[in-house]
């Protein structure tokens, strides 16, 4: 019986983390988030001394010719990290703690990225290299330093991340 309950466990949090990322994904879509990125990323590549306005059309926000979409604002990644630390088993102050930090590491590293994006676009580099493959391997690179920084604030996540996947490959194994 013991073991189920620790079994179920990962599970549980995975729920819950879920849960929380959704509900915060939800809010935030209901926010002017592009708007704020938008105008955040042309202040921030004004700064680095290139030309880049923002401006709304049709309900859109653009930077030039840059359609910034809710998909561009880092959202999903802010969610889906604050859902995971807000479904860990650990203080509430440390967890609030962890998740605005992070929230605000993310958002700020996600408009850096847009303008990135947007140099290297004004220096005619194809789409795909400018923002396909450099934000993938942003976003790949975020993850694993969310897991890294993790394991020492709130080692709960990894915890039950490693004990997730524990159970995944003894599935596995069990039918193979």
């Amino acid at each position: 019986m013991e073991l189920n309950r620790l079994r179920s466990e990962p599970v549980q949090y995975v729920v819950r983390a879920a849960v929380y990322a959704a509900a915060v994904y939800v809010v935030a879509s209901l926010l002017p988030v592009e708007r704020i990125t938008s105008q955040a990323t042309a202040q921030f590549v004004t700064v680095l001394g290139m030309k880049a306005a923002w401006y709304q059309q049709n309900g859109h926000h653009y930077i030039e010719y840059l359609y910034i979409s809710i998909d561009c604002t880092a959202m999903e990644i802010v969610a889906l990290f604050i859902g995971m630390i807000m479904a860990a088993k650990a203080g509430l102050r440390r967890r609030v703690i962890f998740a605005v930090t992070g929230s605000a590491a993310v958002v700020m590293v996600n408009i850096g990225r847009i303008g990135a994006v947007y140099y290297l676009l004004e220096h005619d580099i194809p789409w795909v290299l400018a923002h396909d493959i450099f934000s993938g391997g942003l976003a790949i690179g975020s993850g694993m330093l969310f897991l890294l920084i993790s394991e020492r604030h709130l080692p709960q996540i990894n915890q039950n991340l490693y004990a997730l996947l524990d159970m995944v490959e003894s599935a596995f194994l069990k039918k193979g």
